[in-house]
């Protein structure tokens, strides 16, 4: 019985490993030597763990005929000794760490083929010669006579791949497997039209069927994917859906309107509780307020003059419900009126302290007074010009606010200076908004990139327009993980260039090698606002290491990613969660999931395979945990009863796993 081969390309020695010991059944694994990232320490490194994985070292030197040989003579067309060289040396290094073929075209040349030959039949090595036709079939005598040529030259396989413009050329591939022995032959045709040559000579006795790791990665034309051969069980339909709008991004935008003095109309608002919360604080700031449900279009009408009156609070009083983010908006807000405010909440968020960033309010003079640094907490102004400094990254949402405030103070220059790299996405996302929302404002990056500084002309004023407010790649990242861990999912209308840390998601995926695709109309690919549609696909994956300082929020889908990465991947900056890793860590504990918790990170190990067990477990009250567990029955074979998930509808009310 002949073997999947997957081939690899464009790839490290890491992800290579990773291919060649996942658990996805007897496999063997081609490596590329001439189109991977690797040298010969990689080959020995790949070849020490690679366990029972058969291996196939193949090194395809450039057709001559696929480079401009307009203004070429007739001997350049030869290959160069330097590339000869080079496959030489790396396929004599695979035969002698271990690999179980070695893959060499026939017009290779002589001296250095024969010597290969010998080399690999010392070392137990098998000899698969190759011819490639790359523009057409050829006719079946000469097909028959290139097949007994690679025999008579001694290899142990005979591989011919011919190009199918039409589907009776693939039978005159196919019938070489009618004269000479199939398990000593790979016989196939490329193109669109051979593809169905690659599965019936697999049928005909090949001993190998070579697949494609990922979309993006195909070896030749017409190379079907692994995930072709993998049961129904382990590729689910996860489906396709657009995600949510932005949530943090649509809170800016909402309390940004009620702070203009006219009507702005917001497009693309899906309800959710804690947007809800931010449409009763605009209210509250005197705003008239309206939801258009059939066109999800919000419409706020600002009745501010803080130049001449500061902020006016009805009753002095902002309630911002159960919104934390909504909350340290609201504080340094509240210092632009002229009077006290108190600013409270329900729920969990009363338990919450928010100290965080505000001596950087009470250095400038501002009043501030909390109850043990939770919620209610009173304000008092005024705000005044000079420059303020974020350190910390766990101040992200006050820098928020601040920046938001700060450029309608009076009184000349306002400067912002963020000094943390975790804070910048967020400030970036902030500074967006605002800046469409009329505020003018100069940044400067320090020489490292570590640090910006923002300055504001003081006295500026928010001016009312039309926004609309982008898709949430949080909602994204948790969908697009689960077709890599479980089968297929996509996710419509993104915006490709989006400030929102959550894209980083991409990298993670990139880098533990997900097959992932994005797709965008190419006219429109390289505009600011162009949408795409990205879709994710199960595959083979390695473990992982990543910092998400910068996006944290991100814990419970890489989470859910590593489960399922060969090998044990490492998440950074997690200490920003406050307690809130140690709930991720107990609770996937509690599935079965093997998690531990040290200093500032988390440790995962996975493998293709892994599965969780049911259980009954906590949310703890936050919707992303309770989304994340909830994502996992995708890969439970028992049921997860996750208590209190209506904290979801603080985010995504529709969340489509219930």
């Amino acid at each position: 019985m002949g073997l999947l081969c997957c081939s690899l390309c464009q790839m490290d020695v890491d992800y290579c490993i990773a291919w060649a010991t996942a658990e996805i059944g007897a496999h063997a694994v081609e490596l590329r030597l001439d189109d991977l990232i690797f040298d010969t320490d990689d080959i020995k490194l790949f070849m020490k763990h690679k366990g029972d994985c058969r291996v196939v070292a193949t090194y395809r030197i450039k057709d001559p005929t696929e480079v401009d040989t307009l203004d070429l003579e007739p001997e350049d067309l030869e290959p160069e000794p330097s590339e000869v060289d080079m496959a030489v040396r790396l396929l004599s290094t695979a035969i002698i760490a271990g690999a179980d073929y070695i893959d060499v075209d026939m017009d290779f040349p002589r001296s250095e083929q024969r010597w290969l030959m010998n080399l690999a039949m010392n070392y137990g090595c098998k000899v698969i010669l190759s011819y490639h036709n790359a523009y057409g079939t050829d006719s079946t005598e000469a097909l028959v006579a290139i097949a007994s040529r690679c025999y008579s030259l001694g290899a142990d396989i005979a591989k011919i791949v011919t190009t199918a413009h039409h589907p009776d050329e693939c039978g005159r591939v196919l019938a070489l497997y009618d004269r000479f022995e199939p398990a000593h032959l790979i016989a196939f045709a490329m193109g669109q039209e051979g593809e169905h040559s690659r599965t019936e000579s697999f049928r005909r006795g090949s001993p190998l069927m070579y697949c494609a790791p990922r979309r993006r990665l195909p070896t030749a034309d017409g190379q079907p994917l692994f995930t072709d051969f993998i049961s129904a069980a382990d590729r689910l339909t996860i489906g396709d859906i657009e995600p949510p709008c932005a949530k943090s991004i649509a809170i800016r935008a909402i309390v940004a309107a009620a702070l203009t003095d006219g009507v702005t109309v917001l497009e693309n608002v899906t309800l959710c509780d804690d947007i809800c919360d931010a449409m009763e604080v605009a209210k509250q700031m005197y705003a008239v307020v309206r939801y258009n449900h059939k066109t999800n279009t919000l419409t706020i009408t600002g009745t501010q003059d803080i130049a001449g009156s500061g902020l006016r609070i009805r009753n002095g009083i902002l309630d911002v419900g159960g919104c934390g983010l909504l909350c340290r908006i609201c504080i340094p807000l509240a210092a632009l009126s002229h009077e006290m405010v108190m600013i409270t909440g329900r729920g969990s968020l009363m338990r919450r302290k928010f100290s965080k960033g505000c001596p950087e309010l009470t250095r400038r003079g501002v009043f501030v007074d909390f109850s043990l640094g939770r919620l209610p907490v009173f304000v008092k102004g005024p705000l005044r010009a000079g420059t303020f400094n974020i350190v910390s990254a766990a101040s992200s949402q006050f820098a928020t606010g601040l920046m938001m405030a700060l450029p309608l103070v009076a009184g000349g220059d306002v400067i912002l200076k963020v000094r943390d790299t975790a804070v910048l996405p967020h400030i970036q996302s902030t500074a967006d908004v605002i800046s469409r929302m009329g505020i003018r404002y100069e940044a400067v990056a320090s020489e490292e990139g570590r640090s910006v500084t923002y300055t504001f002309s003081g006295g500026q004023s928010y001016k009312p327009g039309r926004m609309e407010i982008e898709n949430d790649w949080y909602a994204a990242s948790l969908w697009l993980v689960l077709g890599a861990i479980a089968g297929e999912s996509g996710v419509d209308n993104m915006l490709v260039k989006s400030l929102q840390a959550e894209t980083f998601i991409l990298d993670v995926l990139d880098i533990s090698g997900a097959d992932v695709e994005r797709y965008t109309d190419p006219e429109m690919e390289y505009l600011t606002d162009s949408i795409g549609y990205h879709s994710a696909m199960r595959t083979v994956m390695a473990a992982f290491e990543c910092d998400i300082a910068p996006c944290a929020d991100l814990l419970g889908p890489l989470i859910l990613l590593a489960l399922r990465c060969e090998g044990e991947s490492c998440i950074h900056g997690v200490r920003l969660l406050g307690v809130k890793e140690q709930f991720y860590v107990d609770e996937f504990s509690r599935l079965g999931a093997e998690i531990t918790l040290e200093n500032d990170a988390i440790y995962v190990k996975g493998y293709f395979g892994k599965t969780l067990k049911g259980e009954r477990v906590s949310s703890h009250g936050d919707y992303r945990l309770a989304m994340s567990l909830l994502a996992a029955r995708k890969i439970c074979e028992g049921l997860i009863d996750v208590d209190d998930t209506d904290c979801i509808n603080r985010f995504w009310p529709d969340f489509p796993i219930k």
